[in-house]
């Protein structure tokens, strides 16, 4: 009989041996929704003390979109554009340019030696 033959005959046995017994497979209820441990006080997502995401969202709009109104006045002077953008007041937590924000969210400048490494393609 061929040595191969023989090799290929018997059953694979893999060489990497794992320690220990197999994990048991766990069933989760899927009837009720649960809050995770690591919640603040048992948060449930969707729950009646979260805040809703259009109720979120509402601090976050920068501005007001207006539909486009239709004239020949406004229509040379407006573009091509449908939207017209009315400025409004800011509300809390809102700022209108990023220096209005802390020193920390400012880019921070481009040392000369690495504007040196930029334009002279990466390379040091």
């Amino acid at each position: 009989m061929n040595p191969t033959a023989a090799k290929l005959a018997k059953a694979y046995e893999p060489m990497i041996k794992f320690v220990g017994t197999k994990h048991p497979i766990l069933k989760h209820n899927t009837d009720k929704i649960l809050p995770h441990p690591c919640t603040v006080n048992g948060l449930i997502p969707g729950g009646a003390e979260t805040v809703q995401v259009a109720d979120f969202m509402k601090n976050y709009t920068p501005f007001q979109v207006v539909p486009y109104k239709n004239s020949k006045a406004n229509s040379s002077t407006a573009g091509s554009s449908k939207y017209q953008f009315t400025d409004r007041a800011l509300k809390a937590d809102e700022v209108s340019s990023i220096n209005d924000l802390p020193l920390r969210f400012h880019y921070k400048p481009i040392d000369e030696a690495e504007l040196e490494v930029i334009n002279g393609g990466g390379a040091y």
